[in-house]
């Protein structure tokens, strides 16, 4: 018997949870995520569970039949959605006209000369390219990030096929959402992420530099660990902001989150190299009020500027101390944002409201002979 939906990727994890369980309340047996690769070692090696041991995950790694197993489970399913993996999976299918999705996050992340490289490879060892020009095959792109449609439009792949998606982690519902905001401490201000250059850490650095100029009165944290961890405590220490920054080592997403609820700001620093970031759903979530980069993946899709969050121009420190400032000396509009934020994640971005909005486009897509657009925004809307 045929699956209804089956989600493959390369190894199931913590970001597909929730989601993931959407799907089995609604489907149950009949959905399955099939992985093609091992749980990632590095992950395993700092404490994660091997989340490919899940009952509903299918390790089609572990011998030849298995591999050959999942690719008939592939081939019989109602609908796939195929993320982290080469098309090829799915060729077989797309031939006999069978729905099937592709998640992706931007294409183009720069440097350019590495962009081309992976794009080269993905033409090569796609194996549906054609499927993605054309407009009557049943092949649509799920774009986990506001840029995605564009960089595979530009090689004419998915035009008018694209539709609005990207990740889903659990959401935390507060039995009263102005008390964790009345409780905020008005000038605490959080990062938190990997210390990697292109996540800019350093830019929280230079505010908190800039902050103390103004003569702002403010509370930075940084939260994490990465190559860059020694040259944030050497900058610390030569602006002489040991008083009002403090650089913490990588905590548990627990205390992360508890971090998230103290703070009223929070800074989403990364470039073009973040493809979705789950810290801003997570940011959000907690009622935060977000000034993020404008070149993050999920900024456009989550982000209406000044209304539950602040968008600063990529890398623009004077733009972003600009905004902060405002934020500061405007603790009510902060608390309007973060308000806004909470409660416009729960109610559009959630896993229950993208599970039940993809099964309803699914099954409209199945009999239609052209893309469709069910909603006007948030997931599985038509961009």
């Amino acid at each position: 018997m045929s699956k209804k939906l089956v989600f493959v990727s390369n190894y199931f994890n913590h970001h597909q949870a929730a989601l993931a369980e959407e799907f089995r309340k609604i489907y149950g047996e009949d959905y399955v995520f099939i992985a093609f690769t091992p749980f990632n070692q590095k992950r395993l090696a700092i404490g994660y569970q091997d989340m490919n041991q899940a009952p509903f995950v299918f390790r089609a790694y572990e011998t030849p039949e298995a591999e050959q197993e999942a690719r008939k489970i592939i081939d019989e399913a109602e609908c796939v959605i195929i993320g982290g993996m080469p098309v090829n999976y799915v060729a077989s299918r797309l031939k006999l006209g069978k729905i099937t999705f592709m998640q992706s996050e931007r294409f183009f992340k720069g440097p350019i000369w590495k962009d081309i490289i992976r794009f080269a490879k993905y033409l090569k060892y796609s194996g549906g390219r054609a499927q993605a020009r054309d407009q009557n095959a049943k092949f649509y792109l799920l774009c986990a990030g506001g840029f995605v449609a564009n960089d595979y439009n530009l090689c004419g792949l998915f035009r008018h096929k694209a539709y609005r998606w990207g990740y889903f982690p659990d959401l935390k519902l507060y039995d009263d959402i102005e008390a964790l905001i009345s409780q905020k401490e008005p000038a605490r201000i959080l990062w938190a992420g990997r210390f990697l250059d292109w996540k800019h850490p350093d830019l929280a650095v230079i505010l908190a530099k800039n902050l103390k100029a103004l003569n702002v009165n403010f509370k930075l944290k940084i939260i994490g660990s990465g190559e860059m961890q020694d040259t944030l405590a050497g900058m610390i220490d030569a602006m002489n902001l040991r008083d009002c920054v403090e650089l913490s080592g990588a905590l548990p997403v627990e205390e992360v989150r508890h971090e998230m609820e103290r703070a009223k700001i929070f800074l989403f620093t990364s470039d073009r190299g973040e493809g979705w970031g789950v810290v801003l759903n997570e940011a959000m979530n907690s009622a935060c009020a977000v000034v993020a980069g404008e070149k993050i993946g999920a900024a456009p899709f989550l982000i209406k500027h000044g209304y539950n969050g602040l968008i600063f121009h990529d890398r623009n420190i004077e733009d972003l101390t600009r905004q902060v400032v405002h934020l500061l000396r405007n603790p009510q509009v902060a608390s309007f944002i973060g308000q806004n934020a909470y409660e416009g994640l729960c109610a559009e971005w959630s896993p229950e409201v993208a599970a039940k909005r993809f099964i309803e486009l699914a099954e409209v897509l199945s009999v239609k002979s052209e893309p469709v657009n069910l909603w006007e925004e948030g997931p599985c809307s038509l961009i």
